[in-house]
């Protein structure tokens, strides 16, 4: 029966109905009108047929259980391969009615179904509910403590829903009947005791409401965080310890079979959470359930709104506004739109267009993107198409007219004006070519100009990747790098001064003109002694002019052609010079012709007649410092920038750790590494390598004798000290890298011939201590003299043992063999012990190593240990046999089965042993039990007490309970024996005449904890001879008074009196 549903309790469920309930309707929108209102689904019990999952379900295996009631024990089977006594969790929510219940039911006590051990159910409803209350109806007495918790969506943690408990505080931490104060976290969880007692034993109810005793309550559309507290898509019910009536504490198996968890019916009131926008859940195309959304909503839980509805934010429905999504304004332009929180702000509509159409822009798409026009509001956009380059800004005027940069023109603004070139961000500007490096004037679309061979750049003020010293009166702009043909990266030298290094020939040398037959010049004495100080090196004057004066008497005798010699290092360059032109001869002068030639030719020259005044050449020396004003620079120098092998201003060194690639070649020839693999210097110029680091070769590419490693590393290391006895060689293992020594004394061997060869043992080096040479292995024979790894190379013991047999030298034989391990022969080596399994006292392989007998068990015999001796049974392997201990009295033969130990009984025994009466049999003797014969009507048991006694109903009195108690009389129609009110009250009174009587025994009982071994005390008192019927009764009124007072604590009242008739049922 349901308990009645308290005055909080019922506040929070009207509550739950007003902030649920205003909106069920079924349809979402006003029938007449057609307006949005708020509409939910339907309220409903959500786990009516759901699913339930049980972490324990009694039946398996099959057990039997029994139910208490307020006097009696009923015991019944539970399987869950019969559905007839099957309680699985499905039976939590079918429907049934209270006359015929079913109920899911957990283990027994028996099977340690409590504290800390705790069974749970668990709800998945599919989806978020919103969930007014929890309601649990128990088949058994409600659980001492348990707990409700929830998940909010399907993949969240779980939280605490409420806890029901006895014991809060210990059970869950929490203090009991709390309660939460405006202000507090409204989503705490609370505990309770009110609904944790044993009683009733069957059919309490314990319903929870989620709002009850939740300050916002009353404003639960403005509390989102109530909102979020009633919302859950799972629910878990967690029993975490049974009531009991602590009888539990003897392990007697009947009392722990009477305590289990078992749930008639498992309720929750519920909505399918639609926030407002949703009348109905249906399933979608996956099975799943979801929301049929109205309102312009979307979502599992209408929790957003359609994509081209986002023109406020999207809001749960309430009484005072539906909230439904509004369509966003994009003036026909565009099919998508986003939610701008800053703009709703703002302006009150937050839908932001996105993708506008026609060239449009705007949150609305009402004016035309960026760059564009139109004339009037009904034109579409069009591109302004402004110049990027020439144009202030790319948008135009509401004509299309483009606001140009200056020096440029047109509509788009994409032209120079005359005289302007290279259109820029700046505008147009004016041609700016470098003389030093270009021809020509520039071009009138870009303003290129037009360089020269060694010159690049708009401007050509530049020189080329291999060129430097742009110079005006070069041809080619810039002068070739020359770094001896070993880089193409050079610069001017802003280190060096021009100088002029000159000589004049005059000191007796004249040169006369031959002539021939015809008048013409016929040869010419050659010069062939120059100064010295055109001899050496003249790096310095790379690129600049050697100048040749002539003067003659007559301007006819100037020699119209020059052929110049230049030799060096080896080599000689000829060139043939004409004439400097553009010199006029000057009246008073002698008539001079001057010949320039500049060094980058370098080619063989001859001479011709007339006398050589004056010979120039253009040089630089170097300066510490960079040229000043006061000096003329030498911009012709280069400084060139070395690739990795070379040094030096022109790279004709080779740097440090390099060589030439062919050997004495001079700075012409490559420069490549030296091949000394980092252990040494090479020679510059030769190569010739300088080994160390204790390596040798022509390449020091090898240690040296007595020392290993890889040379070919590079590095200091490389090459070290053999670690082997008296420094014998050694070689390295490449794929490890571990050395091994190449020449180990006779019976060693590893990589330190630190070991003995196989089938040896010893410690050669004294790894372990003391020195031992290498000795043969002495394993017996038994082992296979072609394998290896027979034994311990350090120790000597032995490790493949063959026949059978163990030990460090094979000397005995395996665990389950017996024999000679150290005979010669086959016949006297190990054989298998034969032991029976059962009677074999340890393991079957523990027989006799010499003689192979086996151990027998206790009280187990035969060859192999097979059977029990005589007066036992049940051989157990590991145990033995069992004493029948047939009771002598109870039994007719001291002999008892073999296997399973029945005894012969005499008639009404029964137990293996006959000790024991039959049920409905008493007074164990000699000649068996006789029956009981209990008053059926009137007995609670059919089984009596030691004594014959049977154990009466309440009411019920007499030797087989077969008379009314006192003050109770037979009812014919009920075949009970019924209290008699009037008669009970004058008995009582006379009852209290009598105290005196009984007050030292009431004295003794207040002292006494009741139990078998006070029994005789007991007895005393019920013999006194006064009053007769009278006196028993007002014993029995004194212990059960007693008894009352003493267990009320911890029983019920109709309990304690089972527990006092039993009691005095047991006096004489």
């Amino acid at each position: 029966m349901d308990i009645p549903l308290t005055t909080p309790l019922l506040l929070a469920l009207l509550l739950c109905s007003l902030s649920f309930v205003h909106g069920a309707m079924d349809s979402c929108y006003d029938d007449d009108e057609g307006v949005p209102s708020r509409c939910m689904p339907k309220f409903e019990n959500a786990a009516f047929n759901h699913t339930i999952m049980a972490s324990n379900v009694c039946g398996l295996p099959p057990e039997d259980y029994c139910m208490q009631t307020s006097s009696t024990r009923s015991c019944h089977h539970c399987s869950v391969s019969d559905m007839g006594l099957s309680h699985n969790a499905s039976l939590l929510t079918d429907f049934h009615t209270d006359e015929e219940p079913t109920w899911w039911q957990s283990q027994s006590m028996f099977y340690r179904v409590q504290h800390p051990n705790s069974v749970n159910l668990t709800l998945r409803l599919g989806k978020a509910f919103e969930i007014t209350y929890v309601r649990l109806k128990f088949y058994t007495s409600r659980p001492e403590s348990f707990a409700i918790y929830k998940r909010t969506n399907q993949d969240g943690p779980w939280m605490p829903y409420q806890y029901y408990s006895a014991s809060c505080s210990k059970t869950y931490g929490k203090k009991a009947k709390g309660y939460i104060r405006p202000g507090d976290d409204e989503r705490m969880a609370l505990c309770t005791d009110e609904f944790s007692d044993i009683s009733p034993l069957t059919g309490g109810n314990v319903a929870f409401s989620t709002l009850e005793g939740r300050p916002s309550a009353y404003n639960f559309d403005q509390s989102a965080v109530l909102q979020e507290w009633v919302t859950a898509t799972d629910l878990l019910i967690s029993l975490d310890r049974l009531n009991t009536f602590g009888d539990e504490f003897f392990k007697d198996a009947k009392v722990l079979r009477s305590y289990f968890y078992a749930i008639s019916d498992f309720s929750v009131g519920a909505r399918c959470k639609c926030n407002g926008h949703g009348s109905e859940c249906v399933l979608d195309e996956q099975g799943a359930l979801v929301c049929d959304c109205q309102h312009h909503t979307a979502g599992v839980d209408c929790q957003k709104c359609h994509p081209f509805y986002q023109d406020r934010p999207w809001a749960r429905a309430t009484g005072d506004s539906v909230n439904q999504c509004m369509k966003c304004n994009c003036s026909g332009r565009a099919d998508a739109c986003v939610f701008d929180a800053e703009q709703y702000r703002s302006t009150g509509s937050g839908g932001r267009c996105v993708d506008c159409r026609d060239h449009t822009d705007g949150p609305h798409c009402e004016r035309c993107k960026e760059n564009h026009y139109r004339r009037s509001p009904q034109d579409l956009c069009r591109p302004c198409d402004c110049n990027t380059i020439g144009s202030v800004s790319l948008q135009c005027g509401a004509e299309g007219m483009c606001t140009c940069r200056p020096s440029v023109t047109g509509e788009k603004c994409d032209t120079c004006q005359p005289g302007f070139h290279s259109l820029s961000p700046g505008g147009c500007r004016s041609c700016d070519c470098e003389t030093r490096g270009s021809v020509g004037i520039c071009s009138t679309l870009d303003g290129g100009c037009h360089c020269k061979d060694n010159v690049e750049g708009q401007a050509c003020d530049r020189c080329k990747p291999g060129s430097f010293n742009l110079q005006e009166n070069n041809p080619a702009g810039c002068t070739s790098c020359f770094c001896f043909g070993h880089s193409l990266a050079c610069r001017s030298s802003n280190h060096h001064a021009a100088i002029n290094i000159t000589s004049d020939f005059l000191e007796g040398i004249q040169i006369e003109i031959a002539k021939s037959l015809h008048g013409y010049p016929l040869t010419l004495l050659s010069v062939s002694a120059p100064v010295e100080k055109f001899l050496g090196n003249h790096l310095l004057s790379y690129g600049q002019l050697l100048s040749l004066t002539f003067t003659a008497e007559a301007q006819c005798l100037l020699p119209h052609s020059v052929t110049v010699l230049l030799e060096g290092s080896g080599i000689t360059l000829s060139a043939d010079l004409s004439p400097q032109p553009g010199l006029v001869h000057q009246p008073g002068l002698a008539p001079q012709h001057t010949f320039t030639l500049s060094i980058n030719y370098l080619q063989t020259l001859s001479p011709d007649t007339s006398q050589l005044s004056r010979v120039t050449l253009a040089s630089a020396a170097h300066s510490s410092s960079p040229a000043t004003s006061s000096t003329t620079p030498a911009p012709w120098v280069e400084v060139c920038t070395c690739p990795p092998g070379f040094e030096g201003q022109f790279c004709e060194l080779c740097s440090p750790g390099y060589t030439r690639e062919v050997p004495n070649r001079g700075p012409l020839s490559p420069c490549v590494p030296c091949t000394c693999h980092q252990h040494g210097p090479c020679h510059p110029e030769t190569g010739v390598c300088e080994c160390a680091d204790f390596t040798t070769g022509p390449t020091c590419e090898r240690c040296l004798d007595g020392y290993y490693g890889n040379a070919l590393i590079g590095t200091t290391n490389d090459c070290r000290t053999c670690p082997c006895p008296d420094r014998t060689s050694c070689a390295q293992m490449m794929e490890i890298g571990d050395v091994v020594c190449t020449n180990c004394p006779s019976a060693q061997r590893g990589t330190r011939c630190e070991l003995c060869e196989d089938g040896f043992h010893g410690d050669p080096l004294g790894r372990s201590g003391l020195v031992q040479q290498c000795e043969r292995c002495d394993c017996n024979g038994n082992v296979d003299p072609n394998a290896l790894g027979v034994c311990d190379h350090m120790t000597g013991r032995c490790f493949k043992c063959l026949g059978h047999t163990e030990g460090d030298h094979c000397q005995r034989c395996q665990r389950g063999y017996y024999g000679d391990a150290m005979d010669r022969t086959m016949a006297g080596k190990c054989k298998p012990c034969d032991c029976s399994p059962a009677g074999t006292s340890g393991l079957l392989e523990d027989c006799d190593p010499q003689t192979g007998s086996c151990q027998c068990l206790s009280h187990v015999t035969g060859g192999d240990c097979g059977q029990c001796s005589v007066g036992f049974f049940n051989l157990q392997p590991g145990v033995g046999c069992e004493r029948c201990n047939c009771n002598p009295i109870g039994s007719s033969s001291a002999a008892c089965h073999p296997i399973t130990g029945q005894c012969v009984c005499q008639p009404g025994l029964e137990g293996r042993l006959c000790s024991t009466c039959r049920m409905g049999f008493f007074g164990f003797s000699s000649r068996g039990c006789r029956a009981c014969n209990c008053d059926p009507m009137g007995s609670s048991s059919m089984q009596c007490h030691t004594n014959g006694t049977c154990p009466c109903r309440q009411g019920f009195v007499g030797y087989k309970c077969d008379q009314c108690e006192l003050n109770y009389f037979h009812n014919r129609a009920t075949h009970q024996c019924e209290e008699c009110p009037i008669c009970y009250g004058l008995v009582k009174e006379q009852s209290l005449s009598l105290i005196s009587f009984t007050l030292p025994c009431s004295l003794f009982l207040s002292h006494l904890f009741i139990s078998r071994s006070h029994i005789s005390p007991l007895r005393e008192c019920y013999s006194i001879e006064k009053g007769g019927e009278i006196l028993s009764s007002l014993v029995l009124y004194t212990v059960c008074s007693f008894c009352s007072c003493t267990f009320k604590k911890k029983t019920t009242a109709r309990y304690h009196t089972v527990l006092c008739v039993e009691l005095l049922l047991l006096l004489p």
